[in-house]
């Protein structure tokens, strides 16, 4: 009886052991499966993800809307899974949700986010400014609405020793006074390399005869002084410009350029009454007050500093875009890239593309007065004008320039007298190899939306002057507008669109430039830098 009782307690342990141990390895087995749905459904929204960003660059920083099977991807992971994905665009299409469920061994797990793109390219800015000089990249009283990229590169050189900086020429005593190193004369071997070394060459972008450097932690790149603004709205635009381009976006009913500031190299001064953003309401709150965000490497300094500075992040963050390895676009001369036209054709220079592809017009002026005329080529190139038409003395008619792909000027090109109007229509780009000045309101015909339906852009090998003559001012102006040297805008301007160029000077009455979002995947033709850039951000994640 002793012996069959403890058999019976034996049994009856062994059994709830071995119970014990089968719900475990059941328990086991089913985390386990659990687990890898859940990996799997991670790995595939990862990989989603991805593929949206992917995508971007063919449908012009939108997402669209997309379903997916993805259980081959996910095999070696989740061996005989069904995985599904789905990308879903929100009202504003840089938005999306992107989700993936996957359902393995019966266990099902499904994982969301919400991300969102931004283009960061050359023309999603007001300003694009290259080289930039020490505290001559923005200097003065300004009003600029939406984003501001500032590289403080230094101009382009040829680094013919290879140490990563330029060179100037070493130092010798001209015993003959010639200007010119002579052998026998004495001079400094600064590389030690037993030779006396010239200057290494470098793109003069300028015009100045000197060497613009990188700036450096201390030089300052951009002075913000009086009532200087970077906004990130039309708040107070003139009514009649803003008819003439798209409607900002809106996210949540709140009126947003999506404005940004970026400064890679030097510091960014704000004094007076000048700020980035603002801590007030604008337009009742339909308008967004701060920025989106502000990048400066090196820092702001002023007598107001980083406290005039309104950003959605602060202003602790460093230049966040190193890794897309965005340059200025120089058309010609040292460090300009070879250029790759719309065929794939790969070309020395992009000046060379232009000089190629435009038709060239003998003309030095055009004002609203200048005798009609009108010329093409076989390529889809034409320029045509038609002069005002004036009544008593009082404008009836305003001149109009139908501009369609590249119309070259060897010279300087004038462009309107001193309050004048020329309307433009078309898609086209007019190249000067010298200077553009330009000093009329230059707007899209009546029922034109640049950069919609009429575009135009301002091509200058040199600089680009704005409304710089004697009288020029009040004026207004719709365009893409380039310099591979400068541009100047110095008077009360305003202007719709985005400066390209390497220096400015934007000077001390207040001019007005407001960038257009729309411009970006409406560009003129063969406008430098028009390749876009976009970067990601993953808003939010959970598990549903």
């Amino acid at each position: 009886m002793i012996a069959l009782i403890m058999i019976m307690v034996l049994l009856t342990v062994s059994l709830g052991v071995s119970g014990l141990v089968i719900g475990s390895m059941t328990r086991a087995s089913r985390d386990r499966t659990t687990m890898v749905a859940f990996q799997a459904a991670q790995a595939g929204l990862d990989l989603q993800i991805a593929r949206a960003y992917r995508d971007l660059m063919a449908n012009d920083g939108a997402f669209v809307s997309t379903d997916a099977s993805l259980a081959y991807d996910l095999a070696t992971l989740a061996p005989g899974s069904a995985a599904t994905a789905t990308v879903r665009p929100q009202s504003d299409n840089t938005y999306a949700w992107v989700t993936n469920t996957v359902t393995y061994g019966g266990r099902t797990r499904s994982v969301r986010s919400m991300i969102r793109a931004r283009n960061v390219g050359i023309w999603n800015n007001a300003i694009f400014a290259g080289t930039g000089a020490s505290g001559q990249a923005i200097n003065g009283n300004v009003d600029i609405r939406g984003s501001v990229h500032i590289l403080g590169e230094g101009e382009a050189y040829s680094d013919l020793n290879s140490n990563g900086r330029w060179d100037a020429a070493e130092t010798f005593t001209d015993r003959n006074r010639n200007g010119v190193w002579d052998p026998g004369e004495a001079w400094v071997d600064a590389n030690n390399d037993g030779v006396w070394n010239s200057a290494e060459p470098y793109n003069d972008t300028n015009n100045n005869g000197l060497y613009d450097p990188p700036l450096t932690q201390t030089d300052l790149n951009s002075a913000f002084s009086g009532n200087a603004y970077i906004g990130n709205n039309y708040s107070g635009m003139d009514a009649g410009l803003e008819a003439q381009v798209p409607a900002p976006p809106r996210i949540s009913g709140i009126e947003t350029l999506g404005a940004e500031v970026r400064c890679k190299h030097g510091r960014i001064s704000i004094g007076g009454s000048a700020t980035i953003g603002t801590d007030s309401l604008v337009d009742g709150g339909t308008s967004k007050a701060t920025v989106d965000g502000s990048f400066v490497s090196d820092g702001y300094t002023g007598t107001r500093g980083a406290n005039s500075v309104y950003s959605d992040n602060g202003t602790n963050n460093s230049y966040d875009l190193g890794h897309l390895g965005i340059d200025f676009p120089l058309i010609s001369g040292i460090g300009a890239p070879p250029y790759v036209d719309r065929t794939g054709t790969t070309w020395p220079t992009q000046e060379a593309y232009l000089d190629a592809k435009s038709m060239t017009v003998n003309l030095t002026s055009i004002t609203a007065t200048t005798a009609a005329f009108s010329y093409a080529d076989t390529n889809g190139n034409s320029l045509t004008f038609t002069p005002e038409v004036r009544v008593g003395g009082t404008v009836v008619t305003p001149a109009s320039l139908a501009v369609n792909g590249i119309v070259k000027f060897t010279n300087d090109i004038q462009i309107g007298d001193s309050h004048q109007t020329i309307r433009y229509s078309g898609n086209g780009t007019i190249f000067s190899k010298q200077d553009i000045s330009i000093s009329c309101n230059l707007l899209p015909k009546a029922g034109f939306t640049f950069p919609t339906t009429a575009r135009i852009g301002l091509l200058a090998k040199r600089n680009l002057n704005l409304a710089t003559g004697s009288g020029d001012a009040q004026l207004k102006m719709a365009g893409a507008f380039y310099a591979q040297g400068r541009i100047v805008s110095r008077k009360q301007n305003e202007i719709m669109g985005t400066f390209v160029s390497n220096f400015y000077d934007m000077g001390t009455n207040v001019p007005k430039i407001y960038q257009v979002p729309a411009l970006p995947t409406n560009m003129p033709p063969a406008m430098p830098g028009d390749k876009l850039y976009f970067t990601l951000k993953v808003h939010s994640w959970r598990e549903r």
